[in-house]
């Protein structure tokens, strides 16, 4: 017996196939962001579990770590590792465990370049990781596609922070945003997720290593702040 394939008008009108421009209900399959709006406009109802989570910022130390601080807090020991892949400066052990990560479940990872992106996939293949956070300013699509195929075949959450100058390039990860500081905390706009942009960014209230009055005189390079719980 022959198929008769569906024209794409047939196609259009189904119900049960999702289209881009449509936002998918949160599911909870995510892990819980902390924050009430930002986890209203995720389709997993916070950070995705087992895909690339893109964190672009104009500079350091605008929030980008206090944004993913109260997700881990929720992370099980069981899960793993919650693991810095070249972070931007000397982690600050004593922050980290005010902010209630346990220093014994921390691991930090010293790279550069593509070292970094490959010590990462590594580190996914290993099952071992609750949380991934890797500072990976220069990476190739290609790489990136690499780790988002690596983080797939896990339940970890993956964060990548990138350069505001990243936005134009092409990305794997299902979950881009962008972050601009203000003075009443962080503003954050979703790039990419399941569905359409946000129509206008959110404006979220995070702790900052510096007051946003000091913060927004300085620039980008090595008068940057670093991000909580790192050293400049």
């Amino acid at each position: 017996m022959s198929v008769q394939p569906l024209t794409l008008d047939a196609l259009l009108t189904r119900t049960d196939l999702w289209r881009g421009q449509d936002f998918v209900t949160p599911d909870a399959s995510g892990v819980r962001s902390g924050f009430a709006a930002l986890d209203a406009v995720l389709p997993e109802g916070g950070w995705p579990r087992g895909a690339l989570s893109e964190i672009l910022s104009p500079m350091r130390g605008l929030g980008e770590v206090s944004l993913v601080l109260p997700a881990l807090r929720t992370l099980e020991a069981s899960a793993g590792w919650i693991v810095l892949v070249a972070p931007p400066g000397r982690v600050h052990a004593p922050a980290w465990l005010a902010h209630g990560i346990p220093l014994s479940r921390l691991l930090i990872v010293q790279a550069s370049g593509q070292d970094a992106a490959w010590a990462c996939e590594q580190l996914l293949g290993s099952q071992a990781l609750a949380a991934l956070l890797a500072w990976l300013p220069g990476t190739h699509p290609r790489q990136l596609r690499r780790l988002q195929v690596a983080a797939g075949h896990t339940e970890s959450l993956c964060l990548v922070f990138r350069p505001i100058s990243a936005t134009r390039q092409p990305s794997p990860a299902p979950l881009r945003m962008a972050l601009t500081g203000s003075p009443r905390g962080l503003q954050v706009d979703i790039l990419k997720r399941r569905g359409p942009p946000l129509a206008a960014p959110l404006e979220l209230s995070i702790d900052r290593p510096l007051p946003w009055r000091r913060l927004s005189r300085r620039t980008t390079g090595a008068a940057a702040a670093a991000p909580a719980g790192i050293e400049a």
